[in-house]
C-alpha cells in the first residue's frame, strides 16, 4: 500500500473511567498517540470483518504497524480536519496475514460510547 494514501492525521484516544461524587462514573478520553492513516468508508452495513461477525462497521481505518502502539476496542480515534472533528469507535483491530505491516481497524463513526 502506498504511504501517500495514508494522509489523514489520526489521534488515538484512551478511555479513562473515574468515580464521580454522585456514585456514577465519569468517562474521559485523552490523546495517547497520533499517526497518519487512511479512512475508507464502507457502503451499507458490513457485518463480517476478519471472518468474524461484527456489529455495523461504517469505515475501515488503515495505519502502519508499530509494535510500540497498543490499540484496544475501548479506545477511539479522532480525525480533526479544519471542517470539524470526526470520532470513530473501534470495533476490532486486525494485523492482516500477521505480517506486521499494517493495522486494519473496523470502526463506527459517531456511535455513542
Amino acid at each position: 500500500m502506498s504511504s501517500g494514501r495514508m494522509n489523514k492525521k489520526l489521534f488515538f484516544q484512551t478511555k479513562t473511567e473515574t468515580a464521580d461524587d454522585g456514585g456514577g462514573v465519569a468517562v474521559t478520553y485523552t490523546d495517547s498517540f497520533s499517526t497518519f492513516g487512511m479512512i475508507e468508508p464502507r457502503s451499507g452495513k458490513e457485518r463480517v470483518f476478519a471472518m468474524r461477525l461484527e456489529g455495523d462497521v461504517t469505515h475501515i481505518i488503515t495505519m502502519r504497524y508499530n509494535p510500540s502502539r497498543t490499540i484496544s476496542v475501548d479506545d477511539r480515534i479522532q480525525y480533526r480536519p479544519a471542517t470539524g472533528t470526526r470520532t470513530f469507535n473501534i470495533k476490532s483491530v486486525l494485523n492482516p496475514d500477521e505480517r506486521n505491516r499494517y493495522y486494519r481497524i473496523a470502526v463506527v463513526e459517531g456511535e455513542a460510547t
